[in-house]
């Protein structure tokens, strides 16, 4: 069974892959409730209502495990692709534990994966969430070459006696083995292809206002400490030979303070079917380091809407975002900031038809369109799963300065198609496959892309 299908197994929990290939649970807004989740005879097959009021096929050859009150174990193999660091394989095992309410308040998830470049990867992950607004979660991982990490999280987005605050808190730290640079710029030739290994630490506090139902104003103060090493991927020249005078080779030590504002109408904020969400940040970072001191603005702009139709068997969804980083009063940008902290585009959430990391400049325009189509709804272990197919382009660029004719310029434009496995509201597991000119790249994720 691969990491896709196996997602199957996972309703009544939410799920969702980091950038790493460790399991990161999404937090869902409410609690999640596995009150109605039974295991009906083998072999069984019911009829219920599934999304839009369409007939549900309920199938009960797939059953978990409970392991005492309140308590349900479910064995998972786990498979994870990205272009950069090839495939991943091994087992999950989370333990999943409901209050007196049938409500999933804890999650236990250790989890076992091999990779050919850093070998065995063993990793423990906690989750809980209370009262439908608190979540936390610590996320330990260890790896027998180079990789290692640790994630600390604590989000409460209703805090004080009319909900009105938004505290979160994040604390992390690691070292990660498969990042790519390729140089500057949107005309960067994959045969500049060089890697890097990463030490990197972050302490982040954010503090928020709900004004009302659908804006918020959110205040964030954040540290980073950066450190660069040779990479694993001994077939590929190291960034640090082929770039040596690439700003932030020597790491970095950033202190950031941003504001934004965000405005979000979601019927959902993991498996949105209809609505939209925006933001606006603006961010001041410094670079304190022992010889110098560079300070630098970035401005991002990011919107998503999702529209029904075909009675509601489809979603259409755009996704826009402008990422820059302004110019001086000679239009130039600080040669100074770290190419780590410059706009960026390629990837699974970005340019599909690229690895992460593909492309780095002063700015970066994306715009993403997918037509999200479900094809079939089932009931498993009382959960309506449906398949969904998506065909979907993602247009972007970057560049050295924000003006209307290189904007346009030699756009980046990737065709592709995804595959869903959905167990609403809280799962959404993905395959996504996108072309570009350095070829095919397949994706793999438990969560929509945006």
């Amino acid at each position: 069974m691969t990491g896709l299908a196996a997602i199957l197994w996972l309703c009544g929990a939410a799920a969702s892959a980091s950038e790493r290939p460790k399991i990161e649970i999404l937090k869902p807004p409410h609690a999640v409730d596995i009150s109605t989740v039974s295991a009906p005879r083998k072999g069984e097959i019911n009829v219920q209502p599934g999304h839009g009021g369409e007939p549900v096929l309920r199938d009960a050859s797939l059953e978990a495990s409970a392991v005492g009150p309140g308590y349900t174990l479910i064995p998972l193999p786990a498979f994870v692709y990205n272009p950069n660091e090839g495939a991943w394989a091994g087992i999950l095992t989370p333990l999943f534990r409901a209050n007196e309410k049938g409500q999933v308040e804890d999650i236990i998830a250790p989890l076992y994966l091999h990779n050919d470049l850093i070998g065995e990867t063993f990793t423990l992950n906690y989750f809980g969430y209370r009262h439908g607004t608190r979540q936390f979660n610590a996320i330990v991982s260890q790896a027998t070459n180079v990789e290692r990490g640790l994630d600390l999280q604590y989000k409460d987005i209703a805090v004080g006696r009319d909900g009105r605050y938004i505290v979160h808190a994040q604390l992390n730290a690691g070292k990660s083995a498969f990042n790519r640079f390729y140089g500057f710029d949107n005309a960067s030739s994959g045969n500049l292809e060089t890697n890097y290994t990463m030490g990197d630490s972050n302490a982040r506090l954010s503090f928020g206002l709900n004004l009302n139902d659908d804006v918020a104003v959110v205040g964030t103060q954040r540290f980073r400490y950066v450190s660069i090493e040779n990479g694993v991927a001994r077939t590929l020249p190291q960034t640090l030979n082929a770039f040596p005078t690439a700003p932030g080779l020597d790491g970095a030590r950033v202190w950031s303070q941003g504001v934004g504002v965000q405005y979000d109408t979601r019927d959902n904020q993991l498996t949105p079917l209809k609505g939209t969400f925006a933001t606006l940040n603006t961010d001041f970072k410094r670079n304190f380091r022992q010889y110098n001191v560079d300070d630098w603005w970035r401005i991002t702009a990011e919107a998503r809407h999702f529209l029904p139709h075909g009675r509601d068997r489809a979603v259409f969804v755009a996704h826009g975002l402008i990422d820059a980083l302004p110019v001086d009063s000679k239009g130039l940008v600080r040669e100074g900031v770290p190419f780590y902290e410059r706009p960026t585009l390629g990837g699974e959430t970005t340019l599909r038809g690229f690895g992460r990391g593909r492309f780095v400049s002063n700015f970066a325009v994306l715009v993403n369109l997918e037509e999200r189509i479900s094809l079939i709804q089932r009931s498993i272990l009382g959960n309506v799963v449906e398949l969904e197919i998506a065909p979907l382009v993602d247009i972007g660029r970057v560049g050295s300065s924000f003006s209307t004719n290189e904007l346009l310029k030699d756009l980046q434009i990737n065709p592709g198609v995804g595959v869903r496995l959905l167990a609403r509201p809280n799962i959404a597991s993905r395959l996504d496959l996108g072309a570009g000119k350095d070829g095919v790249s397949v994706f793999v994720g438990l969560d929509y892309p945006f």
